[in-house]
């Protein structure tokens, strides 16, 4: 029997000598580093939590209803914090001028 020597490498023999090879690898692991930093990092996907308690509430009963205010006391009660929410300004709209209605003038033949 005569042994047959293949002088073709294999594909593993082949991407391990390909520069490129080496390349592709080092960007797919840097890319993976980078996105478990960006998922450990605390600062950018939780929510400020100061925002959220600066927001007026209205302050509610045990069974889910409004609680109104007593005016009779210096809180307000309807609000969660004591405080009510800044009035938004509204938009003024000017007032049309009546238009008068022309009538065409009578030729005097």
């Amino acid at each position: 029997m005569e042994e047959v020597i293949i002088n073709e490498p294999s594909l593993f023999q082949t991407l391990v000598s390909s520069p490129t090879t080496y390349i592709v690898l080092l960007i797919v692991v840097l890319t993976i580093v980078g996105l478990k930093k960006g998922k450990s990092s605390p600062k950018c996907c939780e929510p400020n939590k100061t925002s959220s308690s600066s927001k007026p509430k209205r302050a509610r009963t045990k069974s889910g209803r409004y609680v109104k205010d007593n005016p009779k006391t210096a809180k307000n009660e309807a609000w969660v914090g004591g405080k009510a929410p800044k009035k938004k300004a509204t938009k003024k709209t000017p007032t049309k001028k009546a238009v008068k209605k022309r009538t065409p003038k009578k030729s005097g033949k």
